[in-house]
């Protein structure tokens, strides 16, 4: 039994084998390589060389006789390897009994790396048993460019695939390797695929339809070299024979010889999948965006008019202001994407809705084809369905080009949410969009800046702007202006002034860099005395109109931030010029403060709490979650869904502070406040304790990352989903002059916690805080200087 091998691989020679890639019979460098079966047992036992083959002896033969036939034109490689057969199985010349034979080609196709033929061959001629006994021809990376996929970006421009060919032959075939290469290459380089699955199909169709005859069975391999980051290819194989091809209609051929080729068409659009029905409930994602006019006005009467024509808005990504794309000469955009759900209504007609929308009540004139308009919604997505019809093709098929729609897109959907055409997570596509850059004559940058819309400034002048994936923004300072008796730190210091004191007050914080001004009526240290709503009400509405009122622009132009968890203070003090709602209580205490801040379309900032002021410093125990109706996630833009990892009491924490906010905040969605009017507030000094303040501090930016997804039961015991995440939203920490900075520092006196404070600031910055509430603003603005210095790289040198 032959249970051992000697070979000799890949001796050089040269050869005519044929024409070349050029159509010229010149000789080729090649490679032999031989493998013969043979029993070297006794050669090893006696360690004789007599009782094995001798392999240099077997190189020697091959390389004389290839040197004596330099010139003779073999016309194949095949027939190149059949005439080695002949010299290594003879046993006078030292030959074995079964041998295998590669010869080897690098240059006879210029289009791939290397065509190899192999054959296995005995001295008797009994035909091997072995899976060997077909004759195989190996092509290996034959690259060509093509135009393949499904979406309008990847039809700009034609891609390289690299096919790997292996052909098992009946033995002694007549196939001509060159001819099949010369037309998979026409057809390829001609045609346009949807799949990789559809091109690697074809070719197996192609060959076995033109060049069957002798073939038993291919094996196709197509990889698509970097086609996803940090892969070196990605692709698909097959193994394929005649009977793969069954009832599949028959490739065209123009002249009976070159296929057919199909249109390349970059107005390419998706196949149709799906039988729509439009009975019963749907839901659907809606992107928006607006260029022209009043952009937060526009998307706001568009919500509206969907809600009226029955199709309900259930949730509401971040806003972005975008740069345009196609025609990059027009003003930025304003644009998000958003959730609705709707009953007997078929994608039609949802689409005849919103152009009804666009064109008869918000006046939207179409100039050009991605050109300026006041308002813009795209059908995204419709359950899960494929559409392609003249008028409509879902999904969008633009959608995996377009960061800003992409980035709002993943703020409603989960990480498992798949693409219905690509079958791959959506949450992918954004991470390898965001990976790449726009070409420049499409768009200018596909960076977004998310924004908090204000009603007293345009976009374009809107400080609450913020760089959700890179937080290269800079820190905002919010400077603090209580207006009570009782405050921790700075009790009865404004309290007792008069208005126009305040006003000078006011002054000195905005010079000092203060961009927001915060007011408080009411103090929330424990054990302070809650005052009545009139109260509270008499001590800021005279301050926010006194302000608004000022004869120095810059006081009257300020940002007003009311600090109120009560629902009629908040409306009042809108109605009198504020800006900001700053609810110490997520609404905890007052949820009619969620209807008002609806109403107004204010930015509100959330601050996780428990209980009251005096009750919270005992509820400090944050447990895991144990809601079988409740999934949480921590997820990444840039990378995607990510696990902690850093302990249960960190983890715990950190996500029962954003489970809790994120329960309140679904609450206010219910109530019609928008996602993009959110700021988040962990919550420093509420019902945390110094440890777990420090924690926050240390893993803030992990806020941003969290997303849940809710499956509640409505009152009607009907499964209701809801998932909201926390990318996109900006994020506030208050740590100023806080009492476990005192505590730390042995500093009883809450006026002499600075350095402290402007130590917990530098963290802030750290963990891209982009707004931080502090009392004393001039200081911290150095600080603040110093930590976007560093960690942001914002530098501003006064020459």
């Amino acid at each position: 039994m032959l249970t051992d091998k000697v070979f000799a691989t890949e001796i050089s020679a040269t050869a005519i084998t044929g024409k070349d890639a050029w159509n010229r019979p010149t000789p080729q460098p090649i490679t032999i390589s031989v493998s013969l079966d043979t029993n070297f047992h006794k050669a090893a036992i006696t360690d004789n060389l007599k009782h094995s083959l001798n392999y240099a002896v077997i190189s020697r033969n091959v390389s004389e006789f290839m040197r004596s036939n330099e010139h003779k034109n073999f016309k194949s490689l095949g027939n190149i390897a059949e005439a080695v057969s002949t010299i290594v199985l003879d046993e006078s010349k030292g030959g074995g009994e079964i041998a295998n034979i590669i010869v080897k080609s690098k240059k006879s196709e210029i289009r791939a790396d290397s065509i190899d033929y192999s054959i296995n061959r005995s001295r008797s001629g009994i035909p091997l048993t072995s899976s060997k006994i077909l004759d195989q021809i190996n092509v290996t990376k034959l690259r060509l460019l093509t135009i393949i996929g499904v979406f309008t970006f990847e039809r700009y421009k034609k891609q390289i695939v690299e096919i790997d060919l292996s052909f098992n032959l009946i033995k002694h075939a007549d196939i001509s390797i060159h001819d099949i290469i010369d037309d998979v290459v026409t057809y390829v380089e001609t045609s346009n695929f949807k799949t990789v699955e559809a091109l690697i199909t074809k070719i197996g169709q192609l060959i076995f339809q033109k060049h069957g005859n002798g073939i038993s069975y291919i094996n196709i391999k197509v990889t698509k070299p970097n086609a996803i980051s940090f892969t070196e290819g990605v692709g698909v194989s097959s193994r394929m024979d005649i009977n793969s091809f069954k009832d599949v209609e028959p490739i065209k051929f123009e002249n009976n010889s070159v296929p057919t080729p199909q249109p390349s068409d970059i107005s390419f659009n998706l196949p149709l999948d799906t039988e729509t029905n439009s009975q019963g409930w749907h839901e659907a994602f809606i992107a928006f965006g607006s260029n022209v006019g009043n952009q937060v006005q526009n998307i706001t009467e568009a919500l509206n008019l969907l809600n009226e024509n029955g199709i309900k808005v259930v949730a509401t990504s971040s806003l972005y202001v975008s740069k345009p794309m196609y025609h990059i000469t027009q003003p930025d955009f304003l644009n998000g994407v958003i959730k609705v759900v709707f009953e007997n209504k078929s994608p039609d007609d949802l689409l005849k809705v919103l152009k009804k929308i666009e064109y008869n009540h918000l006046k939207r004139v179409k100039l050009i084809e991605n050109g300026p308009r006041s308002i813009d919604l795209d059908i995204i997505l419709y359950d899960s369905i494929s559409i392609n019809t003249q008028d409509l093709v879902i999904p969008h098929k633009s959608m995996l080009e377009r960061t800003f729609v992409m980035q709002p897109l993943c703020e409603l959907i989960g990480p498992d949410f798949i693409h219905p055409v690509t079958a791959e997570p959506i949450h992918n596509h954004l991470n390898q969009l965001l990976k790449s850059s726009p070409e420049s004559n499409l768009q200018d940058s596909s960076l977004l800046w998310q924004v908090n819309p204000l009603a007293h400034h345009n976009i374009e002048l809107n400080p609450l702007k913020f760089d959700p994936l890179t937080n290269k923004n800079p820190t905002l300072i919010m400077g603090i202006l209580n207006i009570t008796p009782d405050s921790f730190s700075d009790g009865g210091k404004n309290f007792k002034q008069s208005t126009n004191e305040i006003i000078n007050t006011v002054s000195k914080l905005l010079q000092d860099g203060a961009t927001i001004i915060d007011i408080g009526g009411v103090s929330t240290r424990p054990g302070s005395t809650e005052p009545s709503e009139e109260e509270e009400l008499n001590r800021v509405i005279p301050i926010i109109k006194a302000i608004r009122s000022s004869t120095d622009v810059k006081v009257s132009k300020c940002l007003i931030s009311i600090d109120t968890y009560r629902a009629k203070v908040a409306q009042q003090s809108l109605e009198a010029g504020a800006d900001i709602i700053n609810d110490v209580s997520m609404g905890l205490y007052e949820p009619e403060i969620f209807d008002v801040v609806a109403k107004f379309g204010c930015p509100y900032i959330v601050n996780h709490t428990r209980g009251k002021p005096d009750t919270m410093s005992q509820l400090t125990n944050y447990e895991s979650n144990t809601n079988d109706d409740i999934t949480e996630y921590i997820i990444d833009p840039n990378v995607g869904h990510l696990e902690i990892n850093q302990g249960p009491e960190i983890e715990n924490l950190i996500n029962g502070i954003s489970r809790e906010l994120a329960l309140q905040l679904l609450k206010a969605f219910d109530r019609g406040v928008r996602k993009w009017q959110i700021i988040l507030d962990p919550g420093i000094g509420f019902a945390k304790d110094i440890k777990q303040n420090l924690v926050i501090l240390k893993n803030a930016k992990l806020f941003k990352k969290y997303a849940i997804r809710y499956d509640a039961k409505d009152e009607n015991m009907i499964i209701k989903h809801s998932y909201l995440s926390f990318n996109g939203l900006p994020m506030l920490i208050g740590t100023s002059r806080k009492r476990f900075l005192g505590s730390i520092t042995n500093q009883p006196d809450a006026s002499k916690r600075i350095i402290s404070t402007s130590a917990s600031i530098i963290a802030c910055i750290e963990q891209n805080t982009d707004i931080v509430r502090v009392h004393d603003v001039k200081q911290i603005k150095e600080a603040c200087m110093i930590g976007d210095a560093i960690y942001r790289d914002i530098i501003n040198i006064n020459n």
